[in-house]
C-alpha cells in the first residue's frame, strides 16, 4: 500500500510543481516535493508485478485491481490517490487548498493529477469510463448529479485487502458470515440429490444465474446453499435482506458495500430472507429484483436467494433463474436429524426418542436444533420424558401465531376416563394409529399408497357432560401431543371467503407442531347442507367442504364435538375416520363415577352410592358438579358428607337446568326433599 501512495505523492508532486508555491510545498513538506522530476516519475514501476516484486500476495491483488481498472490512468490514479489519502490526513486539505476538489476526492481532481493536461480534462467519455470502473471499488457518494465531482470514501477497506486482509468490510461484520468450502462436512445432509444437481447446473450456466431458494424459515434454506457452494468449491458470504434494506426497498450504502466485497473476491453470495414485502407493498418487489440483478450480473457468479413460498424471481428478470423449493422433512429424514442434531448437541443421545418426536412433530431442522440447545442447557443427561420435550417444542413453535385457537391444560389421564368399553377401545384405536405411524406408513411402504387423507379425524357426539372434553384431554396426555381448542366465534365470520381464511390459517399454524385440534359445538359449521336458494347458500356449502378438504390433508389429529348431532350432515360423518357417541352412562357407570368424586379422603357418613347410581339418569358432568357443590355444603355444615347435602345439591342442579323434581322421584329418600324444600 506504501508504494501505491507513493506513486500519488510523485504525480501530486509533478502536478504542483508548476501551480504552488514555496510556501505551499512547505506546509506539505513530508507529503509532496517540488524537486521531484517527470524523469524520476517515468523511471517509477507501475506494473503490479513490478511493484510488489518481492510480495506475491501484493502483486496479485493489485493486478486485480490493475485489471478492474482497465489499466485506465485516471482510474489507477484515483485508488492510488485515496490510499495515499487514508495514510495521511493531509491529503484532502492540499487537494482543496489546490483547486482540485472541495468536498473529497473526486474524479476529476484524479484526472487532472494524472494527465495534467487540459485536453484529457476535456474528454468526458474517458472520464466517465474511468469514473465507472472505480466508483464501486471507492464507494462513490450515491445521489450526485455530477459524476466528475462525485466523492469517493475512504473507508480503509481496498488498504486492508491489498495487504492480504481477507475478513469482510468491518461496517459489515455485524451481519455478514463467510462460511469456507473447508468447513466440516454435516454429519446428515438432506436433500442430497437436489444439492448435486444444483451445483452441477451452476457449472453448466458458467456466469450470473440466481439461485433462489424457497421455504419457511429454519427449514434449511441457507443449510442448502452452504453445501452447495461447498460442492463447488467456493466461499459463500450470507448477507440476511434486511440489513441492507429498509420497508422492503434496497439501501445503497449497505449493498454497494456487499457489491464490493463481491468484486474483490472469488466469494459466492447468498442474499438471506428475501422474503414477500407486507400487503400493500408487493409491487416493490418486482423493482428490487431487477436492481439487484442489474448490481450482480456484472459480477458473472451465481447468487443465492433465500426466499419464502410467495416470492417469485423468473417474471421479473432477464437471468437464468433455478428455483428451489425446500421439501418439508420426510418422517425418516425427521428421525435422521434428531440423531445427528442429538449426538452433535447431547453429552449421551443414548435412548432418546429420536422415532416418537419424528412421528409426532413437524419440525424443521433449525427449529430441532433450537429445541435440542434448550434441551442441552436445561437437561443434558437426561433421562429424557417425551412429555417434557415435547412442551419445549411447542415453546419453540409459538412465535404468536395461535390467535383463534386457545391451548386446554390435559390433566386427565386414561384411569380418569370411565367410559363403556367399546367407545375406550375406540379411543385406544386413535392413539395407535398416531403411535404406529411410521412403522405402518413408512416399514410397510403405504405412505407412497395414501398420499392424502391420513390424518386421524374423530367425531365426538352426545349430550353435554357426557366426557367428549374430557376424551380429547385425555387422547392429548396419552400422546404427548398439546390441545388446541378453536374458538369458532373467532373463526365464522358473516363476510364471504373470510371462514375461509382463517380456517387455512389455524390448520398452517397446527401443521407446524403437529398439535391436537378440537373444534367443540362443530354443528356450527358442520350444519346440513341447504339447497342454495340464495348467494349466502353457496358460501355456506363451500365452506364445509374447504374445512373437510383442509382436515383431511392434514397430518396430526382433528377431533370434533357436537351436541346436536341430528344438525350434522351424514355425508359429512362418512368423511371422519371414527365416530364414537357418547351417552349418558349406565348405573354400573355412574356408581363408578360417583365413587370417583368421592373418595375415601373425602370425611362422609352414610352416603348410599348404590342409590345415587340407580335413582338418577346423570351424566358424568352432572355429577361432578352435584359432587363438588355438595362437598362445600358439607364443609360449611359441620364437616362431614352427608346424603342431605348430595341430595340438595342435586335438586339444585336440576332447578339450574330448569327441571322441577318431585319427591316420588327421590324414592326412599324423599323424606328429606321437605327438609330441603323448609
Amino acid at each position: 500500500m506504501k508504494r501505491l501512495a507513493a506513486l500519488a505523492a510523485f504525480k501530486a508532486s509533478i502536478f504542483f510543481k508548476d501551480r504552488a508555491d514555496a510556501d505551499f510545498f512547505r506546509r506539505y513538506s513530508r507529503l509532496i516535493s517540488a524537486d521531484v522530476t517527470e524523469e524520476e516519475l517515468s523511471e517509477l514501476p507501475e506494473s503490479p508485478e513490478e511493484l510488489f516484486f518481492d510480495s506475491p500476495v501484493s502483486a496479485a491483488r493489485y493486478r486485480k485491481l490493475y485489471d478492474l481498472c482497465g489499466g485506465d490512468p485516471v482510474a489507477l490514479t484515483a485508488v492510488q490517490l485515496s490510499l495515499l489519502a487514508e495514510m495521511d490526513g493531509r491529503v484532502l486539505p492540499m487537494l482543496r487548498e489546490g483547486g482540485l476538489c472541495t468536498d473529497g476526492l473526486t474524479i476529476e481532481a484524479a484526472a487532472r493529477i494524472a494527465c495534467r493536461t487540459q485536453e484529457s480534462i476535456d474528454n468526458i467519455p474517458a472520464l466517465r469510463r474511468a469514473y465507472d470502473r472505480v466508483e464501486l471499488l471507492l464507494q462513490a457518494e450515491p445521489g450526485h448529479s455530477n459524476f466528475l465531482r462525485t466523492p469517493f470514501q475512504l473507508d480503509g477497506r481496498l488498504a486492508a485487502w491489498l495487504s492480504g486482509d481477507d475478513e469482510p468490510d468491518h461496517a459489515m461484520k455485524d451481519f455478514c458470515t463467510v462460511v469456507p468450502p473447508d468447513s466440516p462436512e454435516p454429519p446428515f445432509r438432506r436433500m442430497d440429490r437436489e444439492i448435486r444437481e444444483t451445483a452441477d447446473l451452476i457449472r453448466r450456466t458458467g456466469g450470473f444465474c440466481l439461485v433462489p431458494i424457497r421455504g419457511e424459515r429454519t427449514s434449511g434454506r441457507r443449510f442448502f446453499a452452504r453445501e452447495t457452494a461447498r460442492l463447488l468449491g467456493r466461499e459463500l458470504m450470507l448477507v440476511p435482506y434486511a440489513s441492507v434494506s429498509e420497508n422492503s426497498r434496497l439501501l445503497a450504502k449497505p449493498w454497494r458495500r456487499v457489491l464490493r466485497e463481491l468484486l474483490l473476491t472469488d466469494r459466492l453470495l447468498c442474499l438471506c430472507d428475501l422474503d414477500s414485502p407486507p400487503e400493500g407493498q408487493f409491487d416493490l418487489l418486482p423493482a428490487q429484483l431487477r436492481m439487484m440483478e442489474r448490481g450482480l450480473a456484472p459480477l458473472d457468479r451465481p447468487v443465492f436467494l433465500t426466499t419464502d413460498e410467495k416470492v417469485r424471481a423468473v417474471p421479473f428478470v432477464q437471468a437464468f433463474v433455478a428455483p428451489v423449493a425446500i421439501r418439508p422433512c420426510s418422517v425418516q429424514e425427521s428421525v435422521a436429524l434428531w440423531e445427528s442434531l442429538s449426538r452433535e448437541k447431547l453429552p449421551d443421545a443414548s435412548g432418546f426418542p429420536c422415532a416418537e418426536l419424528a412421528a409426532k412433530m413437524t419440525l424443521t431442522a433449525g427449529q430441532i436444533s433450537r429445541i435440542l440447545d434448550l434441551l442441552a442447557i436445561r437437561q443434558p443427561d437426561g433421562p429424557w420424558d417425551t412429555r417434557t420435550i415435547f412442551r419445549l417444542c411447542y415453546q419453540v413453535l409459538d412465535d404468536g401465531r395461535y390467535q383463534n385457537i386457545r391451548f386446554v391444560e390435559t390433566s386427565y389421564t386414561w384411569e380418569d376416563l370411565r367410559l363403556p368399553a367399546a367407545q375406550k377401545k375406540t379411543l385406544e384405536d386413535i392413539c395407535t394409529q398416531v403411535e404406529r405411524q411410521i412403522e405402518v406408513l413408512d416399514g410397510w411402504g403405504l405412505r407412497r399408497k395414501f398420499p392424502y387423507g391420513r390424518s386421524v379425524s374423530a367425531l365426538f357426539s352426545g349430550p353435554p357432560g357426557t366426557g367428549k372434553t374430557m376424551a380429547a384431554q385425555v387422547l392429548a396426555g396419552r400422546l404427548g401431543l398439546e390441545l388446541y381448542k378453536i374458538d369458532l366465534s373467532q373463526v365464522v365470520d358473516k363476510y364471504i371467503g373470510e371462514t375461509e381464511k382463517r380456517l387455512r390459517q389455524v390448520f398452517d399454524q397446527a401443521e407446524k407442531s403437529n398439535m391436537i385440534l378440537f373444534f367443540d359445538e362443530a354443528d356450527a359449521i358442520l350444519g346440513k347442507r341447504s339447497e342454495v336458494k340464495e348467494a349466502k347458500d353457496k358460501y355456506a356449502n363451500t365452506e364445509v367442504a374447504y374445512l373437510l378438504q383442509r382436515m383431511e390433508e392434514y397430518s396430526g389429529v382433528v377431533l370434533m364435538a357436537t351436541n346436536l348431532m341430528q344438525n350434522i350432515d351424514t355425508a359429512f360423518v362418512r368423511r371422519f375416520r371414527y365416530h364414537i357417541a357418547f351417552t349418558i352412562p349406565d348405573e354400573k357407570l355412574r356408581r363408578e363415577l360417583w365413587h370417583d368424586v368421592l373418595p375415601d379422603s373425602v370425611p362422609q357418613k352414610g352416603i348410599d352410592f348404590d342409590y345415587m347410581a340407580r335413582q338418577f339418569d346423570l351424566s358424568g358432568s352432572q355429577i361432578k358438579n352435584i359432587a363438588l357443590n355438595a362437598c362445600y355444603r358439607a364443609a360449611a355444615q359441620g364437616g362431614i358428607l352427608r346424603m342431605r347435602h348430595l341430595l340438595e345439591s342435586l335438586f339444585l342442579e336440576s332447578k339450574k337446568e330448569g327441571k322441577v323434581m318431585l319427591v316420588n322421584e327421590f324414592g326412599e329418600y324423599g323424606h328429606l326433599l321437605y327438609e330441603i324444600m323448609e
